[in-house]
């Protein structure tokens, strides 16, 4: 059941990455974000290339690929991608934790 909606909320990450339009949110993105969940020591992998994200892969562990890390409960990423938990109060509040570029903190923004 866990899985099942995990994977909804992944998905759902996915989709805000692309406008109602179809056109990416973020033009000219190459990245690889890997999501950690704490709670249950899975590692997802998302690739964006050309600001277009390919569908996640669950990863055997954290991996070196990654250029944005997130970290959360599986609880927090599903409050966060429908809406119940909000993202600024989340990362200041220590449940996200995130390692990446400035640069790539302020583009994630537009689809957190």
């Amino acid at each position: 059941m866990l899985t099942q909606v995990l994977l909804n909320a992944l998905e759902n990450a996915r989709r805000k990455m692309i406008r109602e339009n179809g056109e990416p949110a973020v033009e000219n993105w190459n990245r690889q974000i890997l999501y950690h969940f704490s709670d249950t020591d899975e590692y997802w992998l998302m690739k964006v290339v050309d600001g277009r994200p390919e569908p996640p892969t669950q990863q055997p562990d954290e991996g070196d690929e990654a250029d944005i890390r997130l970290t959360m409960t599986t609880d927090t990423f599903i409050g966060l991608m429908n809406g119940t938990v909000n993202g600024t109060q989340a990362f200041v509040g220590g449940r996200v934790k995130v390692k990446a570029s400035m640069a790539d903190m302020g583009k994630m923004q537009v689809f957190m």
